[in-house]
């Protein structure tokens, strides 16, 4: 999917969003009523979701969006367990799409994204775990990335999905405390996520530092825009 199209599935996800909010009231729609919808019909709410999460974030929707989303629905404990299967789905995806396109269309992607990586051969052909757990585990990287290169490199789809699932979860943990304690006015646990997020960021970045600049590049193609 190319950017135009990721951005007209945006617009149309937000202007859903935006009728959804403006006409709550006249449906007699609020967060009480959502959450006792959802209470009621939990399995129902659960399959939605899931398969909403995995097909747009498997197109590079921000999966930061759909977790945040989760926390308005469920109980801390069950978002972290229904995010962690979205992205865990829509990785596995990401996965044989790359598989099958080949090394030739992921070398594209990551240019196209403002940038490539300098060592790509050298990743593809060595660092295998460790490109997938770090590159999961450093927040502002879109998934897709670490997911399309996971891929291409010499790693199976079981070493794969644990370097996927053990780079993602911290950040997961710490963005639906974040939310909910943004959602709920905790100054201490918003501190404290936000404090955990860097930390992570850095540790990884730590590990990947003569990557971090093509890492900025295709994490914010838009602030390189013509730069070398």
């Amino acid at each position: 999917m190319n950017s135009k199209k990721r951005f007209s599935l945006f617009v149309i996800f937000a202007v859903i969003c935006l009728l959804v909010a403006v006409f709550s009231g006249y449906f007699g729609l609020d967060l009480n009523s959502i959450e006792s919808f959802v209470s009621t019909n939990l399995i129902l709410s659960v399959i939605v979701y899931n398969l909403l999460f995995i097909t747009l974030t498997s197109f590079s929707f921000s999966v930061s969006v759909m977790t945040s989303l989760g926390v308005l629905l469920f109980s801390i404990y069950l978002v972290i367990i229904f995010s962690m299967i979205g992205i865990m789905g829509s990785s596995i995806i990401d996965f044989y799409i790359a598989r099958k396109l080949g090394k030739e269309y992921v070398k594209n992607y990551l240019e196209k994204r403002g940038g490539k990586l300098e060592k790509f051969d050298e990743i593809v052909e060595k660092n295998t775990f460790k490109t997938t757990l770090l590159l999961s585990a450093i927040f502002f990287v879109p998934p897709t990335i670490p997911n399309l290169l996971g891929g291409v490199i010499k790693i199976n789809l079981k070493n794969y999905s644990i370097a996927t699932f053990l780079g993602n979860l911290p950040n997961t943990i710490l963005t639906v405390y974040l939310v909910h304690g943004i959602l709920y006015s905790n100054i201490s646990q918003i501190y404290t996520s936000i404090i955990g997020l860097i930390l992570i960021t850095i540790i990884a970045l730590y590990f990947y530092k003569g990557e971090i600049k093509s890492i900025l590049r295709l994490s914010f193609p838009w602030a390189f825009k013509g730069k070398k």
